[in-house]
């Protein structure tokens, strides 16, 4: 017997449509996950507004990939999954998702990933740990030390996430950077030593008072803004690296000479990309960063409980996005919950 779910599509004019689907039967290799919660990654699903805007061609398009849920069905030659267990998988914001285990290696990290979950983190939480996946790339490119300095520019969930590792890291000092005090105030549960905020004051100045004149080691742009990079790299030390572990759009406009060449700055991008599978040379794929995150989160060491903010039914969609695109810090992660 057919049974139909529910998932979103989305309207590059934010309008959100409920559309009804009939869930497919699981073929061989496939899993058919019942989704209890999608989690919004703010900065990818916000781009797809920023690059496709309301006055341009309507644009429409399912989003989203975090997902926690439990196994419905398998098919045919699924031998380590079984009805019931509990899964983080990378599906779009609906109430199922289809995973072809046949299309995935065992550290794939596309559609087609799917991890079980113990019991130490909630339904809410664990669709994060992509997120903190994100972060954890960023961190590992970064090659951090005890001891050395950090900013992060942006205190949105990745920007808190990479303040988190930092600090288990052994980072020290951790400066946070941000616009919004409340989001400060997250920032130094998550583990930040010093917050900077950029709208009251001179965040470069502050920045180097705070590290006796040097700047920051390491130095990460972790806001939606593209143009905070000439910045970041005005608050670098010399020889400091800086990281770009947001999806910001655009261009940036930046100063050569006098910041990048004569200061031997480094510029690292943050993708994962060509890292499904592990290598001799990097072995930490994106599948083994969100093992590393779940067990940092069940064991306490990471937190993502204060960094959620709204957990709302799939009609409250188009609310939330639109609060989203409104920018201000009355939001930080966002849940769907797909349980009814």
């Amino acid at each position: 017997m057919s049974s139909t779910g529910k998932r979103l599509i989305f309207r590059s004019d934010f309008g959100v449509e409920e559309e009804r689907f009939e869930t497919p039967k699981p073929g061989p290799n496939q899993i058919l996950v019942r989704v209890a919660r999608s989690q919004v990654s703010a900065g990818s699903e916000m781009n797809f507004y920023r690059l496709n805007p309301p006055d341009g061609p309507l644009q429409r398009r399912p989003l989203g990939y975090m997902t926690v849920g439990r196994v419905e069905h398998v098919g045919p030659g699924v031998t380590e999954f079984a009805p019931g267990d509990r899964v983080l998988t990378c599906g779009h914001h609906g109430s199922h998702w289809l995973v072809d285990l046949s299309d995935s290696g065992a550290d794939q990290a596309d559609g087609n990933y799917i991890q079980k979950l113990g019991d130490g983190v909630s339904d809410d939480e664990a669709g994060f740990v992509v997120l903190g996946d994100v972060a954890l790339h960023g961190v590992r490119r970064a090659a951090l030390q005890i001891d050395e300095s950090v900013v992060v520019f942006g205190c949105g969930i990745v920007g808190q996430l990479t303040i988190q590792l930092a600090r288990i890291a052994g980072a020290y000092p951790i400066i946070a950077v941000d616009l919004f005090d409340s989001r400060l105030d997250l920032a130094k549960l998550s583990g930040a030593t010093h917050v900077v905020n950029a709208a009251t004051i001179d965040a470069v100045a502050a920045i180097k008072e705070i590290t006796g004149g040097h700047g920051g080691e390491s130095v990460f742009h972790c806001a939606p803004v593209a143009g905070v990079l000439q910045t970041a790299m005005e608050a670098a030390a010399e020889r400091g690296k800086i990281v770009l572990t947001a999806s910001a759009p655009g261009k940036a406009e930046i100063g050569l000479q006098v910041e990048l060449l004569r200061h031997e700055l480094t510029i690292l991008g943050v993708y994962e990309i060509g890292i499904d599978q592990p290598h001799g040379y990097w072995p930490w794929t994106r599948a083994r960063n969100r093992r590393a995150c779940l067990r940092l989160l069940a064991s306490g060491q990471m937190r993502f409980d204060h960094l959620i903010s709204h957990v709302v039914p799939p009609s409250e969609a188009e609310a939330m996005f639109r609060m989203m695109a409104r920018g201000g810090d009355d939001w930080m992660g966002i849940v769907f919950t797909w349980d009814a």
